[in-house]
């Protein structure tokens, strides 16, 4: 089985999703329009506040499919490997990134309502987890160290 292969498409579309992501996040602030990365060829749609969170939940729930995914065959021992302490930190980053999103997501259903308290502390930690998500990928990217490791 190729768990995890670097030429498998799973591993694109997890990067893809994680740029994507990254980026409409921030484009949700909304700093495009402003700063007239809107009006670059082909990103016209990103200094669209509404399109550019379609497209952020569309990341979104890439990832949470396949978190779910890669936690069930992880925890079902289809995994020949473990998670290095970078791989952890990032899991555990990554998994507090796409919990406050939800419950962000959430609030916009009819009916559902959230003390503003609440509100103030999901964005806060939504957005603080990304970017120390954003900056443990980066830095794992520099020192090479990898999600897994065989298992002993």
């Amino acid at each position: 089985m190729r768990y995890h292969d670097e030429r498998s498409p799973s591993r694109w579309i997890y990067r893809a999703a994680v740029v994507l992501a990254l980026f409409t996040g921030f484009g949700n602030m909304p700093l495009y329009g402003r700063y007239y990365i809107g009006d670059l060829p082909l990103l016209a749609w990103s200094g669209d506040f509404l399109a550019n969170v379609k497209v952020h939940y569309v990341a979104g729930a890439i990832l949470v499919a396949m978190g779910v995914y890669y936690l069930i065959t992880y925890f079902r021992g289809y995994a020949r490997r473990q998670l290095t302490a970078m791989g952890r930190l990032r899991a555990l980053l990554l998994a507090l990134t796409l919990l406050s999103g939800l419950v962000m997501a959430l609030k916009n259903l009819p009916g559902v309502f959230f003390p503003m308290g609440l509100l103030m502390s999901m964005n806060f930690l939504h957005m603080g987890a990304a970017v120390f998500f954003m900056l443990a990928s980066l830095g794992a990217l520099v020192l090479r160290a990898g999600w897994l490791r065989w298992a002993r």
